[in-house]
């Protein structure tokens, strides 16, 4: 199945039984989940008939195979979310469980269940010829749905309707240019592009500028860090694991992601600090050399987090960076272990 023939189900109310969400594209993954949760529930959360469990909490294949099994409340249908697993690490017994549960699924119409993968949690192989042994074992008992990046043409026509969508006209060499310079990731394409929306409609302006793109986005790299170091001072340690494996599976050195988050979190702090002092955000802008955008991300960022954490968040990296210096260790995972010590700060 198609992404495009689950929202026409989910349009017609007519989604059933199991589904593993996997590949990389995280912005076009969630917004099949929230369709589909609009989808059975309206604009209203449903508290009880939408769960959502984690691999994480003891008991989950239990917990897992109870809720499939209890009848929804006081409505249709029911919705279960199983996140966090690993399931390239998965011990057998609990592999055997899971498969026994989702065994169970053709006998509990009222139930939808979706396991939810991000980054390297799940390898498919290469569905179909090649597929993984474990993606078949799946695949008869649940419905796969892949998430690749989209194309490049895909996304430069994306970038321009969201553009028009907001009363701002751009040229196919414009919506190129933004998809070359920022990401092919959505989710931070999304955000760039709001950010240029922004900045244009505030110069008072209906046309883009194409000197804006450079000088308003961050690029690849600076944003990647800027994301990932977000995750990891607000304690997301499943965001910033899809990210750092994202990085992993683009080659990154270490040494290069762990600089982009010391730069990143160097300029938080700095941001931090001024602030304290009285200074507006053009004046640190003044004051530093930021661009004014960067500042104002900076600030948005460290808004309810003091300078003691950020310089305490400093020192791990640089902890960790003379680790990969200086010791034997993989260097990825000395930076497995920093998200971990990161996410608790």
């Amino acid at each position: 199945m198609v992404q495009k023939e689950f929202l026409k189900l989910c349009k017609k109310g007519e989604v059933q039984g199991g589904f593993l969400f996997y590949g990389p594209e995280e912005y076009t993954k969630l917004h099949c989940l929230k369709t589909l949760r609009k989808s059975l529930f309206g604009e209203e959360e449903d508290l009880f008939n939408h769960l959502k469990l984690s691999a994480q909490t003891p008991g989950w294949s239990e917990e897992l195979c109870q809720q499939v099994c209890s009848l929804p409340m006081f409505a249709p249908k029911k919705l279960i979310e199983l996140h966090g697993v690993d399931y390239r690490r998965l011990p057998p017994k609990e592999l055997a469980d899971l498969l026994d549960v989702l065994q169970l699924l053709p006998e509990h119409e009222e139930c939808v269940l979706v396991l939810y993968t991000v980054g390297e949690e799940f390898d498919a192989g290469q569905p179909p010829r090649r597929a993984s042994a474990l993606y078949k074992k799946l695949e008869e008992l649940v419905t796969p749905l892949c998430f690749e990046y989209e194309s490049e043409s895909d996304l430069c026509s994306w970038v321009l309707r969201h553009l028009q969508a907001s009363g701002i006209s751009a040229s196919p060499g414009d919506a190129r240019k933004i998809v070359e310079f920022c990401s092919k990731d959505m989710f931070n394409l999304s955000n760039e592009v709001e950010k240029l929306i922004c900045y244009t409609l505030q110069k008072g302006q209906k046309i883009l500028d194409p000197s804006d793109i450079e000088q308003v986005c961050c690029g690849r790299s600076i944003d990647g860090a800027f994301d990932f170091t977000d995750a990891l001072l607000h304690g997301q340690s499943e965001r910033a694991c899809r990210l750092l494996a994202g990085m992993k599976e683009k080659r990154e050195k270490p040494e290069n992601i762990l600089g982009g988050v010391v730069d990143t979190l160097s300029g938080m702090y700095t941001v931090k600090l001024l602030t304290a002092q009285g200074l507006s955000k053009e004046e640190i802008a003044s004051k530093t050399g930021m661009h004014s955008f960067r500042v104002k991300k900076f600030f948005d960022a460290t808004v309810g987090k003091s300078a003691q954490r950020l310089a305490k968040a400093l020192e791990l990296c640089l902890s960790a960076d003379l680790q990969i210096k200086s010791s034997s260790l993989d260097s990825y995972t000395v930076l497995d272990r920093l998200v971990l010590r990161l996410c608790r700060v």
